[in-house]
């Protein structure tokens, strides 16, 4: 069974409705595809007049169907009125190019939350190649267990999840990755001069003694590198800190370099 926050297809009983209500709500926050307007009882008003029945259904929504939807008060009924309802078909235009980790974390996918969701983002890059990916692959990404790669995978591989997906591309959904600020440093840089990590892949794995992940990943894209989230036989660089994992395993059985914290910033060319 479906939990509260999942996305569920069609459906015609009250259960459905308001698991379909959770859903929307859950895609429109702000954390997720941040759909101004969309709260509680226009969610009610869409879904229980029949003009929403999946999440797809949203982008198809017109200023004149909004602005002629009521909103019952103490007083009397209020109509949502056109210039609210612009708002809202702005708001889910806006929402179509969401960077890639906000909208896998608005589909509702269990186990996933926010930051599982922008870790799984960083080393696939692109929604066909997590809807792709194998369990071993998913697991090979930062703090995803078999139990989130197991639910990632059987989300991806329901008819119905993919008949969504596919509706919302048709809908001109297309979430992407926006560049960080070290990667824009990076761009301005190589303009300028060679950078000293050229285009070497670089891992990280496990604690360092001074250096956040964080902080680790924004020293080495300013300096020219990229950094992935699964070790392959395309990485340059393992970088491992204390408590490393599986990750290290695999770089030793393929023979990348492995590198703590003092040998980065030599390589890096930092104290």
């Amino acid at each position: 069974e479906p939990e509260a926050d999942e996305v569920v297809v069609r459906c015609n009983n009250d259960s459905c409705r308001a698991r379909l209500k959770e859903s929307i709500l859950h895609f429109a926050r702000r954390s997720a595809m941040d759909i101004d307007g969309l709260g509680d009882w226009l969610v009610n008003a869409l879904v229980d007049g029949g003009l929403v029945e999946d999440l797809a259904d949203l982008y198809g929504l017109t200023v004149e169907q909004l602005a002629d939807l009521t909103k019952e008060t103490k007083v009397s009924p209020t109509r949502l009125g056109e210039k609210s309802a612009q708002k809202v078909v702005d708001a889910l235009d806006r929402s179509k190019t969401v960077p890639l980790g906000r909208f896998v974390f608005a589909l509702g996918i269990r186990h996933v939350g926010e930051r599982t969701a922008e870790l799984l983002a960083d080393p696939f890059g692109a929604l066909d190649a997590i809807r792709a990916a194998s369990p071993e692959q998913l697991e090979e990404v930062e703090e995803v267990g078999p139990r989130i790669a197991e639910s990632v995978q059987q989300f991806f591989g329901a008819d119905r999840n993919r008949a969504l997906l596919d509706r919302l591309h048709e809908a001109g959904i297309r979430p992407s990755e926006s560049p960080s600020a070290a990667q824009a440093v990076a761009a301005d840089r190589a303009r300028e001069e060679p950078l000293p990590l050229g285009s070497k892949t670089f891992v990280l794995t496990g604690t360092l003694p001074t250096l956040t992940r964080d902080e680790a990943k924004q020293l080495i894209v300013a300096a020219g590198g990229k950094v992935s989230g699964s070790v392959s036989a395309k990485t340059d660089y393992l970088v491992a800190g204390e408590s490393p994992g599986s990750k290290l395993r695999k770089a030793q059985s393929l023979g990348v370099e492995i590198l703590d914290e003092p040998a980065l910033r030599a390589l890096l060319g930092i104290d």
